[in-house]
C-alpha cells in the first residue's frame, strides 16, 4: 500500500488525535494512559515546525492512516541536530508496510531538515517497532529497566538511535 506523506494541516488534527488514542489503548506504544481531546494535544502539535522539526501525516486511498513526526531530543542547543521520532499507524493498516515507508521517508527527509541523529524510546514489549527500528540500522542504545507502570504491568523502555551519513 504506497503512501503519501504530508506535513500536517489543522484539519488533520482530530484524524490524528484519533490515531494516537487507539495506542494508548493498546498500551503498546505510548506512556500516555487516557484518551486525549485535539485541546489537550495543542503545545505537542504546536512544537513542531516544517523547517527542522516537522509532523507529516501518512495518507492511502483510505485517508489518513497514521502520522510521523520528529521531535526535538532537547531544548539544550547542542542537541539542536538530534530528533526524537514518532510514528503511529491506524490500527486496521498495521502490518502493511507504512512503518517501512515511514522510516524512509524520514531519512529522505532528514539531511533538508539538518537532523542527523534520530532517537527512538520503544516498550520492551513493542516487538514490532523494536523490529522495524532494528531493520533500519538502528542501534540499541540504552535499556531502562520496570520505569513505567501502565496500570496492569510494568513496562520496560528500550532506546534506540542512529547516526545520519
Amino acid at each position: 500500500m504506497p503512501a503519501i506523506f504530508r506535513l500536517i494541516t489543522a484539519a488533520d488534527e482530530a484524524q490524528v488525535v484519533a490515531i494516537y488514542n487507539q495506542a494508548i489503548a493498546t498500551k503498546g506504544s505510548t506512556a500516555d494512559l487516557t484518551p486525549l481531546t485535539v485541546a489537550q494535544r495543542q503545545p505537542w502539535f504546536q512544537e513542531f515546525s516544517p523547517d527542522h522539526f516537522p509532523l507529516w501525516v501518512i495518507e492511502t486511498t483510505a485517508g489518513i492512516v497514521g502520522y510521523v513526526g520528529l521531535e526535538p531530543y532537547s531544548d539544550r542547543q547542542a542537541y539542536a541536530q538530534t530528533a526524537e521520532i514518532a510514528i503511529y499507524l491506524s490500527a486496521d493498516v498495521q502490518g502493511q508496510h507504512l512503518g517501512t515507508q515511514a522510516l524512509n521517508w524520514v531519512e529522505s527527509q532528514a539531511p533538508a531538515l539538518k537532523v542527523t541523529t534520530i532517537i527512538s524510546r520503544i516498550f520492551g514489549h513493542n516487538q514490532a517497532s523494536r523490529y522495524l527500528f532494528e531493520k533500519f540500522g538502528y542501534e540499541h542504545w540504552g535499556h531502562l529497566p520496570a520505569i513505567a507502570d501502565m496500570q496492569g504491568f510494568i513496562a520496560d523502555l528500550e532506546v534506540y538511535g542512529k547516526h545520519l551519513s
